[in-house]
């Protein structure tokens, strides 16, 4: 009887991980094959509006086994060098017909702040409007998109955590309280300011454009060219050199054609608030009233570069300056010595891995701006 007992619960637990093994897989397989027909579907589409996509490409997640991981574009055939990867004409934009003028050298920002409110407006609306948006296909894949891939809506703490990082002032997690919902664009309500958080996160200047909004920045591995979107046919996007295949596409969010000077502006930091990730090599830091502008560079034998601004508008770092990153090299030490240890604010996992990487290119590259500066200024005495 105990033996007949025994095989019984062996049986049946075999069975049972049988049973949720085939329920994994089948809940993997079926996600798997929802975003195939969603990626599909905006590309078809695209390509029905006048559009081109290369068919050596393939819109995936970038951890193929992690059904979570976010997407990029990867491509599945080789690319020779200026050979198209796509089209997005401009029928396929999401976009506003009363843009106000940007003008960087004179002040920009209230008319990007209200550009951006016109903006996540019309695309609240082709939310709503669903199935029956005339962008369905994008919006199928939009309404995928979960709250909180921002730090703005992040956690309580991993929003105190994380601000703590930047200097005194930093709007890095209340951009939209401050722009958008103090100056009435927007209201209490979570999903306008989740429709906030997805147009700047995914626009370009102030149109929103399917697939090409796929495609992941890394100034470092960065492997394309593109065209104004302002072009006739729409924006044309093509190898700057040969792709393999298996390979990532990468553009670049701040020295695009269409980016004005923004890359004078903004630094790894920004790219954190606007995009929710730290991107990798090269890092830029700017700190405009410190006229203080900088990149740390970092090759494959891990050896360290730095780079000052040479257009002219920040020039070498000054005694004062030195001065100025030490001072924040200490206080961001300290934030560390007292508030990342065993994360003690309960930040969740995602948000707490973004803020260590953060943290870490911090204190590495300030350090070693301090010591390259340092030993330009001895330079400069010697002569």
């Amino acid at each position: 009887m105990l033996s007949f007992i025994h095989e019984v619960t062996t049986t049946i637990k075999v069975l049972s991980f049988i049973l949720l093994f085939t329920c994994n897989f089948n809940t993997f397989c079926c996600a798997e094959n929802d975003d195939v027909a969603l990626m599909d579907g905006m590309i078809q589409w695209v390509k029905s509006e006048g559009g081109t996509v290369n068919d050596k490409v393939e819109i995936r997640r970038m951890d193929p086994g992690d059904m979570t991981s976010p997407f990029g574009i990867f491509v599945k055939g080789n690319i020779k060098e200026s050979e198209t990867i796509m089209i997005i004409p401009p029928q396929c934009y999401i976009m506003i017909d009363d843009a106000e003028e940007m003008d960087v050298e004179y002040g920009w920002q209230e008319a990007y702040h209200n550009n951006l409110c016109k903006l996540s407006h019309r695309l609240m609306d082709e939310m709503r409007l669903g199935e029956q948006s005339k962008y369905a296909p994008y919006i199928s894949y939009l309404k995928t998109q979960k709250a909180g891939q921002l730090p703005v809506n992040w956690s309580q703490s991993g929003k105190r955590l994380l601000r703590e990082l930047y200097p005194e002032g930093s709007q890095v997690v209340d951009w939209i309280d401050q722009n958008f919902k103090k100056k009435n664009c927007i209201g209490d309500d979570p999903f306008e300011s989740h429709m906030v958080e997805m147009t700047v996160q995914r626009c370009f200047d102030v149109v929103l454009i399917p697939v090409w909004d796929m495609v992941n920045h890394d100034n470092g591995k960065k492997n394309t060219e593109t065209g104004s979107y302002h072009d006739k046919q729409g924006i044309k996007v093509w190898a700057s050199k040969d792709i393999q295949s298996g390979e990532q596409i990468y553009a670049t969010y701040d020295k695009c054609i269409d980016c004005y000077d923004v890359q004078l502006l903004w630094g790894t930091g920004e790219i954190l608030k606007d995009f929710g990730f730290v991107e990798g090599y090269p890092h830029r830091y700017v700190y405009e009233d410190e006229d203080i502008w900088f990149e740390v560079d970092k090759n494959d034998k891990n050896d360290f570069s730095i780079h000052w601004d040479s257009s002219g508008e920040y020039g070498i770092i000054t005694e004062e300056g030195i001065e100025f990153l030490e001072e924040e090299l200490e206080r961001i030490k300290d934030v560390g010595k007292h508030l990342l240890q065993d994360n003690v604010e309960n930040v969740p996992d995602r948000e707490w891995l973004i803020i260590q990487d953060y943290y870490d290119a911090l204190t590495t590259d300030f350090t070693f701006a301090i010591q390259a500066s340092k030993k330009i200024k001895l330079k400069e005495d010697e002569l």
